[in-house]
């Protein structure tokens, strides 16, 4: 039985689970999530219902957030599949699934296939990446063009030939209508700082001005540039370029800020299961920075780390591709192939953190405030029956693979990795939807079957979902008389006092509470009285 098990484990097969548990399991059984999952969504159905798809809109108002290339893709998977959650999800994890196809093909190349092995099922089962390739956002396409075009500029410096230096611009361009200028923002500052460092640049910086790779990357972003300008005009630039770009870096978004410290703090977080494996690739930075590989991979982590870290916006998401080089790196470490049990505690602590989720719950609503502590009230609904039993199985399991005789590190923790995937998109993620989506589902479902037809506004929120499946647009504003409203309980009072200063004084109906969310009409002061 055990020479089986290796055998399974040394073998492709392996792979294959791993991608099948870690990104496709379960993947349409949830509705979206907000904001980004139904804001990508909702700017899709709006794209779909106008026939416009030059440019995207977002509850009617133009959506400057991000380029094109993602929705239209998410267009076709929804007009070749339904109007469902798994083919929103759809292209994602196929971007996810090529992302680690070609994540296997550069490390066999640079190393050799038992390493690209422990790599890849390193990345697939890496709970963060799978998190991202299982959603409905472009940050899963824009680490595939990320990928590939810094694997081709590797493969250009190494070998020369120009059928790289002309694929990595058809990736920049790409990327570009994916998510904009980081797409080759990044590429050029890791590759200029790889060839300064290595004192390669007299001999390379021609490649910057390869006329025909710049030529084949305008050809594939201009038009779509042309045709956005003809529909939104200068406002797109003035707002993706400098609102949701520049200041981003400059300026704190919505409510997303941090410190300088804040990826230091979060990267044991977003490598689960392979945190205790940093500290031995910390002792080897000297050795990896000689060999010309490990300096490139060193930089390439280090540019998107530190760019992330000084910019005034931050999220976890946003140095996902940092983890790329990263992971090359730690399935390098030599004591993958022995017997280190302890790199298994991380991954264990955390599924035994997981395992206390109610009680971590009750505390937390014991101890919030307005909307949080009615949306964190509902945890003894929001937390199936059998969600302890799964949890405390999960740990069992991370903890056999702990003390499985004969696995080694790498195999260790991709099981662990897997465990955790399975576990977290299936059983915890269900917990997570009850209590911040169930209430918006519950909003929907009310509104089709008392007020079928009816426009909602929305005020000082957006949950973008509630106009995905209502399939209308909802407008982000106070609600004129007779208009019905969907807003916080913790911000219905400022909602009265702005409707009771109009000229003809309005008041609120509350006619639905699901939790943190009321939806109210806005009627003349004497209605209520009468």
């Amino acid at each position: 039985m055990n020479q089986k098990i290796q055998q399974f484990l040394l073998s492709p097969w392996f792979i294959g689970v791993s991608v099948a548990l870690s990104y496709w399991l379960g993947l349409g059984s949830l509705p979206l999530f907000d904001l980004d999952e139904g804001a990508f969504t909702e700017a899709t159905r709006e794209m779909l219902e106008s026939g416009v798809f030059s440019a995207t809109y977002l509850d009617g108002e133009p959506r400057y957030d991000k380029p094109i290339f993602f929705y239209w893709i998410q267009a076709l998977s929804i007009s070749a599949f339904g109007f469902n959650e798994w083919a929103f999800r759809l292209p994602s994890v196929l971007a996810a699934c090529l992302w680690a196809w070609a994540f296997y093909r550069f490390v066999s190349e640079q190393f050799n296939k038992e390493k690209a092995q422990i790599a890849t099922l390193f990345l697939v089962n890496c709970l963060w990446i799978a998190l991202i390739a299982r959603s409905a956002i472009a940050d899963a396409l824009l680490n595939l063009f990320l990928s590939l075009t810094l694997f081709d500029i590797w493969r250009y410096l190494k070998t020369g030939e120009q059928r790289y230096a002309l694929r990595l611009y058809l990736w920049m361009a790409l990327g570009t209508l994916t998510k904009g200028p980081v797409a080759v923002a990044v590429p050029l500052a890791v590759s200029l700082l790889y060839l300064i460092c290595s004192r390669s640049l007299s001999k390379h910086w021609r490649t910057y001005f390869n006329f025909k790779g710049w030529a084949l990357y305008f050809a594939v972003v201009s038009p779509w540039i042309i045709a956005v300008s003809l529909e939104q005009g200068l406002g797109f630039f003035e707002g993706f370029i400098v609102e949701h770009n520049l200041k981003r870096f400059s300026d704190t978004r919505e409510s997303h800020g941090g410190s300088i410290f804040y990826y230091l703090a979060v990267l044991p977080i977003i490598i689960l299961p392979l945190t205790g494996l940093l500290a031995p690739l910390f002792k080897r930075l000297r050795s990896q920075w000689q060999g010309n590989i490990g300096r490139f991979l060193l930089l390439w982590f280090a540019v998107i780390f530190c760019l992330f870290s000084l910019s005034k916006t931050q999220l976890p998401h946003y140095i996902l591709n940092a983890l790329v080089p990263l992971i090359i790196l730690l399935a390098t470490v030599s004591s993958l192939e022995k017997n280190y049990r302890w790199t298994l505690l991380f991954p264990a602590l955390f599924m035994l953190l997981l395992v206390f989720l109610p009680e971590l719950l009750a505390i937390a609503s014991d101890n919030s405030k307005g909307y949080d502590q009615a949306t964190l009230a509902a945890w003894p609904q929001a937390v199936p029956s059998y969600y302890r039993v799964a949890a405390l199985a999960a740990l069992a399991l991370i903890v056999l693979a702990t003390f499985a005789p004969t696995l080694r590190t790498w195999q260790r923790l991709a099981l662990s990795g897997l465990v955790l995937n399975s576990f977290f998109f299936t059983v915890f993620i269900q917990v997570i939807f009850n209590l911040q989506q169930q209430p918006v589902q519950n909003m929907v479902k009310h509104t089709l079957d008392h007020y079928p037809g009816e426009a909602v506004v929305a005020y000082r929120m957006h949950m973008p979902s509630f106009s995905v499946y209502r399939q209308q647009i909802t407008q982000l504003r106070a609600p004129k008389r007779g208009e019905l409203a969907l807003v916080r309980i913790d911000r219905v009072a400022g909602l009265e006092h702005k409707l009771a200063q109009n000229k003809q004084p309005l008041q609120l109906e509350r006619l639905y509470q699901s939790s943190g969310l009321l939806l109210v009409r806005a009627v003349d002061m004497d209605r209520l009285e009468n």
